[in-house]
């Protein structure tokens, strides 16, 4: 609109006796119009972006680093439950931080030196894997809390689904060992390495994972 405006300025053509009137005001609305857009674009919408894909990016590297430094523990604790079957290299790092290797490796098992039960007998002591995963999960749960302060979420879902992430790591943190004690701790940990949900299953994928690139 603003360029038709000017370009009947510039070529002689007759107009309307109101034009000369009307022509300037509207020009000069115009170009306050594009100028603001302008201003607003360069100072608010443009580093509001590149702040929201920084903490995106950044989350998600967190959590792909946290979730690693996890399954380091669990590979331990998983050796020393007895699990004579489970070595310790990059090549199983890698097999099992996909859902499908993790389910495979873990959810056999009826002895207590199979499956996840070597993991989780683990967890009934006060060892150094078990204060490993709760710090980790300490971390993450500042992640999150940092996310929800400083990252504008239009979508409820995702906001609620965060927010419930948030409350359940302040209280995994606080986690202590035991039988009965670090059975939310270890359900926890099954579920987002195995990608299992306790009301729909096996699901597939990592659902912390998927709500981060839902972002």
């Amino acid at each position: 609109m603003f360029a038709v405006l000017v370009g009947i300025d510039l070529y002689d053509i007759a107009m309307p006796l109101w034009w000369n009137d009307v022509a300037p005001l509207a020009t000069n609305m115009l170009a306050g119009g594009l100028v603001s857009f302008f201003f607003y674009w360069l100072v608010v919408y443009e580093p509001e972006r590149r702040k929201r894909h920084l903490i995106k990016t950044n989350l998600s590297k967190m959590y792909s680093r946290i979730k690693e430094g996890i399954l380091y523990q669990i590979v331990f604790a998983s050796q020393k439950g007895g699990r004579i079957d489970l070595e310790f290299s990059l090549d199983t790092i890698d097999r099992l931080l996909t859902v499908e290797g993790f389910k495979d490796t873990f959810s056999g098992g009826r002895e207590a030196n199979e499956g996840f039960y070597a993991f989780e007998n683990q967890m009934m002591d006060n060892t150094r894997e078990f204060r490993e995963i709760v710090l980790y999960l300490d971390l993450l749960a500042r992640q999150i809390e940092f996310v929800l302060h400083n990252y504008n979420m239009d979508d409820e879902h995702l906001f609620d689904f965060f927010k419930r992430l948030e409350l359940l790591l302040l209280r995994l943190r606080h986690s202590t060992p035991g039988y009965d004690e670090s059975k939310p701790l270890c359900s926890f940990i099954y579920e987002i390495f195995a990608g299992w949900n306790p009301i729909e299953g096996y699901m597939g994928y990592d659902l912390i994972d998927k709500m981060i690139t839902d972002i």
